[in-house]
């Protein structure tokens, strides 16, 4: 005999960044575009635009009604917030109402496949959109008799398989537990790499993954007992989800700028080189200035570069840092408010298997990636000090060039005065009695201390240079 439920029932989390770190105006604004897309026409996005963009609250709801009821007869409605920088999107959905427009409370054969036509009718109301950081399935009903804990995972089992097609379920499944009297089941499916890094993997991850909570609820309890729980669940569930997809998001990103900082790393393997070849020759030749600073533009540019990603990285650390401690306190709040529920399939994603796992990965990430920068750092300060050096050097040749000079104009304007007053004057360029003249060596000893002082300058520079 097949099994039956009664009120299945789909409610989507759906969650896309509002702003990301150092996205512009113009990245902000195709930000809103996108995730307006997903209320086919009911959020308008100018007017989300202007009115929500630059606005810091934590919490803002998005319409002016807190729940936009699907037309009659289906039985539904979407719940837009934006919290922080994130935009979430709730939608509820149930099928149709019956004649009377009230809950359709018949019992339903779980082979119809209720759950498939729930999720293609949600898929056309989001104009097939993902979100662009995660969403989560979250499947509800009614038991119709009692099971044993083997029968209600055979339901569940055939609940999932309606969702996804390509499932294993022995692998997707995180665990079990209860809550508010229903038992709960936790899925991820994860789409395999492919080869695929960075953004692109990103892009084909969150729209194949599924994340998917079953939540069935004992006969015992009445249909609107079981509408009044899910109720009381949908705050915890919109803050929770957006805390793991976060996370999530934030290690998968981090992987990007791995790959990125790997690269630069590889990247600077040749600059290591050329400024060692550099070194060894500023101790025997003369360094090209021009040369040397079009290298230290280079490595000024893959400095900025890799100091960005590293710069990315860490904030992926800090975020998922912020966003599991979140994830605890809202679910040691759950614990809280929930007694008699076991929430520890859902506690399991902050533990050392899921978010406390991806913490350790991107800070060891970090502390592994440090000393690269350190190293472009001291690469620059060798090479602007070679530079320095380099240019010190041309200044004390071109102060030498001065100082012979100097020595040379002293020496011909004496000799010019000799000459010129000597009788008869010389005969030839090769008559050098005016050295002896009174009149030369009475010009030349006043002179004679600051030749003698600029002599012995030029010697000693000469003597250090070597």
């Amino acid at each position: 005999m097949p099994d039956t439920i009664i009120y299945p029932t789909i409610n989507l989390y759906l969650y896309d960044l509002k702003e990301g770190l150092g996205e512009d105006d113009n990245k902000i604004t195709q930000n809103s575009q996108e995730f307006c897309k997903k209320l086919s026409g009911n959020l308008d996005e100018k007017t989300l635009t202007n009115k929500y963009q630059h606005t810091d609250a934590d919490i803002i709801q998005l319409l002016d009604t807190q729940y936009h009821q699907f037309p009659p007869p289906l039985d539904g409605w979407y719940y837009p917030l934006q919290i922080g920088d994130t935009y979430a999107l709730q939608v509820n959905y149930s099928g149709k109402l019956n004649p009377n427009r009230k809950y359709n409370d018949d019992v339903q054969d779980i082979d119809d496949k209720p759950f498939l036509h729930l999720k293609q009718e949600i898929i056309e109301k989001i104009a097939h959109q993902t979100g662009s950081i995660g969403q989560t399935w979250v499947l509800s009903a009614k038991l119709t008799t009692s099971k044993t804990d083997s029968d209600i995972e055979k339901i569940a089992q055939e609940c999932y398989s309606q969702i996804l097609s390509n499932y294993n379920w022995r692998l997707d499944l995180i665990g079990k537990g209860t809550l508010l009297g229903g038992t709960l089941f936790q899925l991820w499916y994860r789409p395999e790499n492919h080869g695929l890094n960075g953004k692109e993997f990103w892009d084909k991850f969150r729209q194949e993954s599924y994340h998917v909570l079953i939540w069935l609820f004992p006969e015992n309890q009445t249909p609107e007992e079981m509408r009044d729980n899910l109720q009381i669940l949908y705050y915890d569930f919109l803050r929770l989800f957006q805390y793991r997809h976060k996370i999530i998001w934030a290690y998968y990103q981090s992987r990007y700028h791995k790959l990125l900082l790997k690269k630069e790393y590889i990247d600077i393997q040749p600059a290591i080189r050329s400024i060692r070849e550099l070194t060894e020759t500023g101790k025997s030749n003369r360094v090209n200035l021009s040369q040397l600073q079009k290298t230290l533009n280079d490595h000024l540019i893959n400095l900025s570069d890799y100091a960005l990603a590293l710069n990315y990285l860490e904030n992926q650390g800090r975020t998922i840092e912020v966003n599991l401690k979140n994830y605890e306190d809202r679910i040691h709040d759950m614990i809280r408010k929930y007694p008699g529920s076991d929430l520890e399939v859902i506690d399991k994603f902050s533990s050392e298997i899921y978010g406390k796992k991806y913490h350790r990965q991107v800070v060891s990430d970090c502390q592994n990636f440090q000393p690269g920068l350190t190293l472009l750092e001291n690469m620059n300060s060798t090479i602007q000090g070679i530079i320095d050096l380099e240019q010190t050097k041309s200044d004390r040749a071109l102060d030498d060039t001065i100082a012979i000079a100097g020595i040379g104009l002293s020496l011909s304007g004496l000799t010019a005065t000799a000459i010129s007053v000597q009788q008869p004057p010389p005969s030839s360029y090769h008559n050098f009695s005016f050295l002896t003249s009174p009149v030369f060596v009475l010009s030349f000893l006043p002179s004679a201390p600051f030749l003698i002082i600029l002599l012995y300058r030029l010697f000693l520079s000469r003597k250090f240079r070597r």
